[in-house]
């Protein structure tokens, strides 16, 4: 079967599922590459990646079938845990424009690597229910019981995040905020 982009040669995020499938299909896994690829400015095809993901991030429904998840095959979750992986891993910090709905469905990312595997597993499957209220609780719960640091922007997420399921934003004290513990966008 031919790749998405050559069957639609001008279809959405082409350049998104093209360069997503280059770099991290299972059999030629390669971040890094797509790391380094991503800070460079004057790579055109890139600035175009970046903000078609910025664009998908708000609103993931608009991706064509399961043309990206054919090719990345993403285990994280569904589709916006991926996308939201995604641009912490190349974007870190810098914002984007994810609805409400997309960064709760996302959940547990961007912080899962701070969490123990049941933790995750477990706020997954809340996000994936529905359960906002008790999947933020989980999260900020398994982030404290970690004593793992989140960065200013991850604490102004939460506290958003909070408000939108309407919990008082007074459970995110308990959590360490250190600009020192990550890397500057």
């Amino acid at each position: 079967m031919a790749f998405y982009w050559e069957r639609h040669p001008d279809g959405p995020f082409v350049t998104l599922i093209s360069v997503a499938t280059n770099y991290l299909d299972p059999e030629n896994y390669s971040l890094d590459l797509l790391k380094a690829l991503a800070k460079r400015d004057d790579v055109d095809k890139m600035l175009v990646f970046k903000s078609e993901l910025r664009e998908v991030l708000r609103d993931p429904a608009r991706l064509p079938g399961d043309e990206l998840s054919r090719s990345v095959q993403y285990e994280n979750g569904g589709v916006e845990a991926f996308l939201r992986w995604l641009w912490y891993e190349l974007y870190g910090d810098e914002p984007f424009d994810a609805s409400i709905l997309t960064r709760l469905k996302a959940l547990p990312e961007p912080f899962a690597e701070r969490l123990d595997s049941l933790a995750s597993w477990n706020i997954s499957k809340a996000a994936r229910a529905g359960e906002w209220d008790n999947a933020l609780e989980m999260l900020i719960a398994g982030l404290a019981a970690s004593g793992a640091a989140i960065s200013p922007a991850e604490h102004s997420e939460l506290i958003t995040l909070l408000a939108e399921v309407g919990q008082p934003a007074v459970a995110v004290t308990a959590l360490s905020v250190s600009a020192a513990d990550f890397p500057a966008p």
